[in-house]
């Protein structure tokens, strides 16, 4: 339940309103062929926000477009209206929490698909300017995880799958999650699944990997994204009854710039761009210390995007 990407970041709305981005932005730029759009892409003060930025940057830079990156610039609530007034063209952002902060905060029921989220946020955004063009693979949502071991001794794949076995295995997750509609309450709710007990831990953090890997736990509520489901060789269970949102990564973009050239180089990214990629390249920043300008370039190259320099 990333409270800080989607709940709180509605919560910030009235603030925003008093908070400008700059004109004239400091970030990178990337120059390219002058008769076409300087494109200025900016995100919140997300790692996974920074390094998707930097991808699109490059894509964008091999077609032929001058790129200003201006990663960091804060909360949701400052971004979305920088784009809304043109102080930026270009942000990644999330399907469902998007449509969430745009209704004021609210989880919307059309939050739970990628088809129907992408078209509500169209229309949320359609008076400002701004569209959302096709998502990618990759989706940063609340996973319900359990060890390989597992879920290859009760063949588990998918969260309805639990639902012989619930009723003897714990629950981890964060302290909220007793009380949080996208935890251990629509888990009941959705899936009918009523656990032994629940352990508080923390939001997808060591304490929770820890009690996964340690048995003190059987599932715990992680990040699909955060790279410790990837490292651990933990298993995600497939949300098949769509319990959360929708969070794939989708760019959200200025009409004036929403060009057929731009469409495709975005486009072209959404087959590599997976989650699995995404968490490779999260974990390169937050345990490597990579700079998200050096991972986004080296997984360009590597995945045949970009060439090498």
């Amino acid at each position: 339940m990333r409270f800080t990407r989607s709940l709180a970041f509605g919560a910030l709305t009235a603030l925003a309103s008093t908070l400008i981005v700059p004109a004239a932005f400091t970030g990178a730029s990337a120059g390219a062929s002058s008769s076409k759009p300087t494109i200025v892409i900016g995100s919140t003060n997300f790692e996974e926000q920074a390094i998707v930025s930097n991808i699109w940057a490059d894509v964008l830079k091999k077609a032929g477009y001058p790129v200003t990156v201006e990663p960091a610039l804060g909360t949701r609530a400052i971004v979305v209206p920088a784009l809304e007034k043109g102080q930026i063209n270009l942000e990644p952002d999330y399907a469902a929490s998007l449509l969430g902060y745009l209704h004021g905060g609210k989880p919307q029921p059309a939050g739970t698909q990628i088809s129907t989220a992408i078209a509500a946020d169209k229309t949320a955004l359609s008076s400002f300017g701004v569209t959302v063009l096709p998502a990618s693979k990759a989706l940063d949502t609340n996973v319900f995880a359990v060890t390989k071991a597992t879920a290859t001794k009760d063949h588990l794949t998918t969260i309805s799958s639990l639902k012989p076995y619930a009723s003897k295995l714990i629950l981890g997750g964060p302290p909220e999650c007793p009380t949080f509609a996208g935890c251990e309450p629509g888990l009941k709710s959705v899936y009918g699944l009523t656990f032994a007990s629940f352990k508080s831990l923390d939001e997808a953090g060591p304490l929770s990997v820890a009690a996964l890997k340690n048995n003190e736990v059987q599932v715990v509520e992680l990040f699909s994204s955060d790279g410790n489901v990837v490292s651990n060789n933990f298993v995600a269970l497939t949300d098949d009854k769509h319990l959360e949102g929708a969070d794939y990564i989708v760019p959200v973009i200025r009409k004036s710039v929403d060009s057929a050239a731009v469409a495709s180089a975005l486009n072209g990214l959404d087959q590599k761009l997976t989650t699995d990629a995404i968490s490779t390249l999260n974990l390169d920043v937050t345990a490597q210390h990579e700079q998200p300008a050096a991972v986004a370039k080296t997984w360009l190259i590597s995945v045949g995007l970009i060439p090498a320099s």
